[in-house]
C-alpha cells in the first residue's frame, strides 16, 4: 500500500472514532476502530520530518491547521458551555512532534560532522528541545492548579514522542522495529483497557505493507483539510440534533 491509501484508511478510522465520540458515545466498537488513526498519522509525521526539505514550513502548516481545528473545539465549547477548548487537538500535539523530530535530525546530522562546534550546537539544540517539551508537559500536568484550567495535549507525551521513532532511520526494517516498540509501550500506557491497547497495534500490520511510495494523486491538501472539516461537520450535526 502507498502513503495515500494508508492515510485514507486512517481518515476513515478517525471519522468513525469522532462520530462515536460525539454522536454515539455508548457504541464502543466505533472507538475501537478509531484506534487505528493516530499511529498511522504519527508514523507519517515522523517520515515527513525525515524527508521534507523545509521543516519550518512543514511545522507551520501543521501548527496553523491545529489552531483552526482548535477554533472548532472552542466554538463548540462556547455553544454547548463545555470546556473543550482546554483539550489541545492532535495536530498541536504533532506540531511539538515536528519540533522534536527536527531537532533530533539536526543533532544526528551534526554528530556525523567533524566540526566539534557543529556537534555541540546540534546536541545542545536537541537537549533544549527535550527540556522545552518536558516543561510544556509538566505545565499541562499541573495546569489546573496553576491556572484553574485543565490543559491537555491529545495523547500527551506519548503522542508527542511517537513520531520520533519513525524518524530514527530511513531503513524500513529499522524504522518499523523502532516504531513498533514505541507504539506498543504507548498503547499499553495510554489505555487501561486491553482491547483498546490491542486495537491501537493494528496499524503495525498495515504499515508492514507500506511500499514507501506516495501514490499517484497529490492528496496532501485533502488530508490537511479533512481534519477541521470533518470535525466541524460532526459538531454541527450534534448541535442540530
Amino acid at each position: 500500500m502507498n502513503r495515500n491509501q494508508l492515510k485514507i484508511i486512517a481518515c476513515i478510522s478517525m471519522l468513525i472514532d469522532h462520530v462515536g465520540y460525539v454522536l454515539f458515545p455508548d457504541v464502543v466498537i466505533l472507538r475501537l476502530i478509531g484506534r487505528i488513526a493516530m499511529p498511522v498519522f504519527a508514523f507519517f509525521i515522523g517520515e515527513g520530518c525525515l524527508y521534507t526539505k523545509n521543516k519550518k514550513k512543514y511545522f507551520l502548516r501543521v501548527f496553523i491547521l491545529g489552531l483552526l481545528c482548535q477554533a472548532v473545539y472552542i466554538t463548540e465549547g462556547l455553544i454547548t458551555h463545555s470546556d473543550g477548548g482546554a483539550y489541545l487537538n492532535i495536530l498541536l500535539t504533532f506540531s511539538l512532534s515536528i519540533i522534536l523530530c527536527s531537532s533530533y535530525l539536526s543533532a544526528a546530522s551534526a554528530f556525523r560532522s567533524d566540526d566539534k562546534r557543529q556537534k555541540s550546537r546540534g546536541i545542545s539544540l536537541f537537549a533544549l528541545c527535550l527540556i522545552l517539551i518536558g516543561a510544556i508537559c509538566l505545565f499541562c500536568e499541573h495546569s489546573l492548579e496553576l491556572t484553574g484550567i485543565s490543559i491537555e495535549f491529545d495523547y500527551g507525551i506519548y503522542g508527542i514522542c511517537l513520531p520520533l521513532f519513525a524518524a530514527l532511520s530511513k531503513d524500513k526494517t529499522k524504522k518499523l522495529l523502532c516504531f513498533s516498540l514505541a507504539l506498543t509501550v504507548s498503547a499499553f500506557a495510554l489505555y487501561n483497557d486491553i482491547l483498546f491497547s490491542l486495537c491501537a497495534l493494528i496499524p503495525l500490520v498495515l504499515l508492514l505493507f507500506y511500499n514507501g511510495k506516495g501514490g499517484k494523486a497529490n492528496l496532501k491538501y485533502f488530508f490537511y483539510a479533512f481534519y477541521p472539516c470533518h470535525l466541524a461537520l460532526i459538531y454541527l450535526i450534534d448541535m442540530l440534533i
